[in-house]
């Protein structure tokens, strides 16, 4: 059963991981449509004012210097005039400029946009067959389960007799949480969701699974994190296990595929796997723990 729910953990996480990853591609391809939307209208209007400006020259010529000087009638007239031919001659060629470079902008845009749509596709296939792959997994899990459950279901009573003491001694002793710590708040909020059901690919407000939790309870304190363990382990300042703070997060496996909210005393909250719920367990119950960061 622990190594089914190893197996669940690290695909689910992965799910979220590429769920994570096809939400910042599919905010990407906006940015770029919208991009290429804006260069499209600015090449559009610099092409009117260009062909605005040919249609000018054609109808009624340019005046060369010669003519512009016979026909002054005092030194600073022809100043004036030859600065207005060289303002023309500049706007022009600034005119053409613009156009091109808008040109080579939108071929730029459209071909990001082809890289990212092929990203998304990929990443959309990915998901669905990592979805498939967990439901399967899933389905194994049960029916072993089914098999096996006369076996242990005193084994189960004894576990949630363990942590309902444990939530009771929290509870009645008051939690040894670090009240100076940036994030100890987020600590009194996990606690409100005891309980609850873990479920695969939640994020709340009934059920949950780890990094859903996590993200969930952190967002109650205005911090906003992804919905992937392994994409939180980036979110804020690495932390020693001996400067551990209530409100921490707690990683689990290699690659990280588990998170948990440090508590104190040694404690964290966690939604831990299939068909358990939210609770308190101790660091040194995991064998697995490979480091903290504080958002």
């Amino acid at each position: 059963m622990d190594e089914f729910d190893e197996r669940l953990g690290i695909a689910t996480e992965k799910y979220n991981e590429a769920c994570y990853s096809l939400n910042r591609t599919k905010n990407e391809i906006r940015a770029n449509e919208a991009n290429l939307a804006k260069a499209t209208e600015d090449l559009t209007r610099y092409r009117q004012i260009l062909n605005l400006r040919v249609k000018g020259i054609y109808k009624y010529g340019e005046i060369n210097c010669i003519e512009v000087f016979c026909n002054t009638k005092s030194f600073e007239d022809l100043i004036t005039q030859l600065d207005v031919l060289f303002r023309i001659g500049k706007s022009d060629a600034e005119l053409v400029k613009a156009v091109a470079e808008k040109k080579n902008e939108i071929e730029g845009h459209e071909k990001e946009l082809e890289i990212q749509k092929a990203k998304q596709e990929k990443l959309a296939a990915q998901l669905k067959a990592d979805k498939s792959s967990i439901e399967k997994e899933i389905k194994k899990r049960d029916a072993l389960y089914s098999q096996i459950k006369d076996e242990i279901v005193y084994l189960e009573r004894v576990e949630v007799a363990r942590r309902a003491r444990l939530i009771e001694d929290f509870r009645g002793r008051g939690i040894n949480v670090s009240r100076g710590a940036p994030n100890s708040a987020v600590v009194d909020i996990a606690m409100r969701y005891l309980g609850c059901p873990y479920q695969w690919g939640a994020a709340g407000p009934n059920t949950f699974d780890c990094s859903g939790f996590t993200m969930f309870v952190y967002a109650k304190i205005g911090i906003g994190l992804p919905h992937s363990s392994r994409a939180q382990y980036s979110y804020g300042a690495r932390i020693s296990r001996d400067q551990l703070q209530s409100g921490d997060l707690v990683f689990f496996g290699r690659p990280i595929h588990h998170v948990g909210v440090y508590v104190g005393g040694g404690n964290f909250i966690h939604a831990p796997h299939t068909g358990d719920v939210v609770s308190i367990d101790s660091l040194s119950s995991r064998s697995n723990y490979v480091g903290a960061c504080r958002p």
